[in-house]
């Protein structure tokens, strides 16, 4: 089944609104690693590079998101989670009636900016 990227998300806050049930299976698959966080803002979002320049955010934090839809609409989302030390990449799809989580990347980013 071909999906297609339907939306990018670059702010935790708007990707909350909208899919915040997503986000939710994988904050329970990711079993406390990562918690969505409603209120970021610009602010949240500069202290977590500030964080992460400097080697001490370790709680995982929204990086982006990316939504994805077949023939049918919505088919998964994947989110990008980032901490000094991990990188994760979490698909959530929906399976029949249910969303389930899966794990497609976690490992040590190349740097401590990694990106930010």
């Amino acid at each position: 089944m071909d999906e297609r990227l339907k939306r990018h998300y670059l702010r935790e806050e708007e990707f909350l609104d909208e899919f915040g049930d997503s986000a939710a299976v994988a904050a329970r698959f990711l079993d406390g690693a990562w918690s969505p966080d409603c209120d970021c803002d610009d602010n949240a979002r500069k202290n977590h590079r500030y964080f992460l320049s400097t080697g001490e955010l370790n709680q995982l934090v929204f990086d982006s998101a990316d939504v994805y839809h077949d023939e049918h609409g919505f088919s998964s989302v994947q989110i990008l989670l980032r901490s000094a030390k991990r990188i994760v990449n979490v698909r959530v799809r929906k399976v029949g009636q249910d969303l389930v989580a899966e794990k497609l990347i976690d490992k040590q980013p190349t740097s401590n900016a990694a990106g930010w």
